[in-house]
């Protein structure tokens, strides 16, 4: 009865974490592509995001395969997610990403 309970928080969590891998994934890409024209700081970040979105998004669908039975794709995508925040944070705060703001 209680393994009924839990088959819809780690699928809710599968699906998000497919998600944000397909996000991430897509912004480091997008970033990439680009690379001729931005630093070195930016190209950092961006290969970064393309390296720990596509591992979010194998980690998302490895727990959807395994309705989360294994806590090892749960890591690999928490451990990718904290990559990919950290340069966000890093790069916002370094002023390497650019954000606009009040002019």
């Amino acid at each position: 009865m209680q393994k009924r309970w839990l088959i819809a928080p780690v699928g809710l969590m599968g699906v998000v974490t497919i998600f944000f891998g397909f996000l991430v994934s897509t912004m480091g890409y997008s970033t990439l592509r680009e690379w001729r024209s931005i630093g070195a700081g930016l190209l950092t970040c961006g290969a970064l995001w393309a390296l720990a979105g596509p591992i979010m998004f194998v980690a998302g669908l490895w727990v959807l395969l395994t309705l989360g039975r294994r806590s090892t794709p749960l890591w690999l995508a928490g451990a990718a997610s904290i990559v990919a925040g950290g340069m966000l944070v890093v790069g916002v705060l370094t002023h390497v990403i650019p954000c606009s703001g009040p002019s």
